[in-house]
């Protein structure tokens, strides 16, 4: 009825090794070479350089009257208030610009879906920020 005292003796060693193996897995240790620290280097110190690359948004108005521009940039965020907004003034005109994507192939689906409300919405490139892209 009661296990053996080989049995226990071996259960005891089995979770010895267990806890001890489960605590060398929690420690992961590299040794890379002077060339890929440099590397990596290099690379952070580019991006950090190089805070925008060029990408692409969705304008959906570029009008010469201010208060349509607003008026419609308020009935956009009213429809998809997740997405951002900016608009910018080219003289004489105001466009309303939406969304940050690296490709205009991640744009396109929003693109189709955004022209239900608004039939002039078009993509466009643009500066932006590496932090305010939209993720895919």
């Amino acid at each position: 009825m009661y296990p053996s005292a080989g049995k226990i003796v071996f259960c005891f060693f089995l979770l010895i090794f267990c806890l001890s193996t489960a605590r060398s897995q929690g420690r992961v240790e590299f040794q890379e070479s002077a060339q890929i620290q440099y590397i990596f280097q290099s690379y952070v110190l580019k991006n950090r350089a190089e805070p925008t690359i060029r990408g692409w948004r969705i304008q959906i108005v570029s009008t010469d009257d201010r208060r349509e521009m607003e008026s419609i940039r308020n009935r956009f965020s009213s429809i998809y208030p997740s997405v951002p907004s900016t608009w910018k003034h080219v003289s004489p005109y105001y466009q309303i610009r939406i969304g940050a994507y690296r490709s205009k192939t991640e744009m396109m689906g929003f693109l189709t879906q955004i022209k239900k409300d608004f039939p002039a919405a078009i993509p466009v490139q643009d500066d932006i920020q590496k932090y305010d892209l939209i993720p895919f």
